[in-house]
């Protein structure tokens, strides 16, 4: 695929989801004209300022915590370049389906920073580690709480579900990266079986689309090279999670902290919303044990689960449905539509516009597509024996 044609389609998924956001906007002014000038008349702006700083720094430590893990394997790494491909994951996640083009976009943004792949993907392991393990254990957290009494949020047989379903997805992710890492034979068999699988179908598709000027360069691809360089890759992360056993157990460390650290404030960011509309945030019945903004901080993290597991790109329609029902003990129905716009737009597309800002940068320049490019050229010299070359930004 050519860059403008990744271009047109990533802004056509853009405005997919801020139109289906502008139409239930939409709709609610509406019907609550008369609520939502009632809900902007009581603004206090220094809450809403420090909303914004506290949505913002989730691209801020969560490129840290890349930077962290990255430099065991490539010193060089500069924190620039790690802050700036976590705000491209955060756009792509939000407008991907289910965040499944997060990871790539990251990596393509580390590769043109210079960073080597196999360095590259076993940091990403890594990260994907650290947030799995806070799912799992915020799953745990509120399934003791739930079992206890002591969180009694609406909609709690579905939100029980919810907790559920996210426990067995995380863990099964967890248990296969650590399986895999510990014993790499398992990870190899399965792409050897997946190939097998695939492997016949995709030549059938590779050679017609190898018909098309823009991808005539599949025709000449040889088949099984993407599979070899997986075992390969395989390999070289297997090697590299020696090396943080060795020396980067601080890093991991430092990295787990961080990624509670940009969760929780992300999560806080309803409860400066609820300040900054001047509402009261102890809610109007007992929710959950513990101080006000503890309390909010629990709920959003149930919120979370759906929105990592939502279907729809931004996780438009489940986003607005969910935040509805969960925040309803602290947010009046007349400021119901006043907390929305404000949540969504500087919880989840403030980082989104940041990061769509690095995407098109990027995108409209030749930057990626010649480092991908070296990337290629280099592994494949290592592979014959030859030296790879050096130079580079951070080389």
């Amino acid at each position: 695929m050519n860059r403008a044609a990744l271009v047109r389609g990533i802004q056509l998924i853009v405005a997919i989801t801020l139109v289906t956001f502008a139409v239930m906007v939409y709709r609610a002014i509406a019907l609550k004209r008369a609520d939502l000038a009632l809900g902007l008349s009581t603004l206090h702006p220094l809450w809403l300022v420090l909303a914004v700083a506290s949505a913002l720094q989730e691209g801020v430590c969560g490129g840290t915590r890349m930077f962290v893990l990255g430099r065991v394997l490539c010193p060089k790494l500069r924190w620039r370049t790690a802050v700036a491909s976590e705000f491209v994951l955060m756009f792509v996640a939000g407008v991907t389906p289910g965040q499944v083009g997060a990871p790539v976009a990251q990596v393509a943004t580390l590769v043109e920073g210079g960073m080597p792949f196999e360095a590259i993907a076993t940091a990403e392991l890594l990260t994907a580690f650290c947030t799995t393990g806070f799912f799992l254990l915020s799953a745990a957290a509120l399934m003791v709480l739930r079992a206890g009494g002591w969180l009694a949020s609406p909609g709690g047989a579905g939100l029980d579900a919810l907790v559920g379903l996210s426990t067995v997805v995380f863990g099964s992710g967890l248990g296969a990266i650590v399986l895999c890492v510990v014993h790499p034979p398992v990870l190899k068999r399965l792409l050897s079986g997946l190939a097998a699988v695939f492997g016949p179908p995709w030549h059938v598709v590779r050679v017609r689309l190898a018909r098309l000027p823009m991808l005539r360069r599949l025709e000449s691809a040889r088949q099984g090279v993407l599979l070899d360089r997986m075992l390969h890759a395989v390999d070289r992360v297997h090697a590299g999670f020696a090396v943080y056993l060795r020396q980067g157990r601080g890093a991991v460390l430092t990295a787990f902290a961080l990624t509670v650290g940009f969760f929780w404030a992300r999560f806080a960011v309803a409860f400066l919303i609820l300040k900054g509309l001047g509402l009261p945030t102890t809610p109007q019945h007992f929710v959950c044990v513990g101080p006000p903004l503890v309390q909010v901080i629990v709920v959003q993290s149930l919120l979370n689960f759906a929105l990592y597991l939502s279907p729809t790109p931004g996780a438009s329609g489940i986003a607005e449905a969910g935040s509805n029902s969960i925040m309803a003990p602290w947010v009046p129905a007349a400021y119901e539509l006043p907390y929305l716009v404000l949540w969504r737009i500087i919880a989840l597309f403030l980082c989104m516009f940041v990061g769509g800002a690095y995407v098109f940068r990027y995108l409209g320049t030749d930057v990626l597509e010649r480092r991908a490019r070296e990337a290629e050229e280099a592994e494949a010299k290592v592979e014959l024996g030859a030296p790879a070359p050096h130079g580079g930004p951070d080389s």
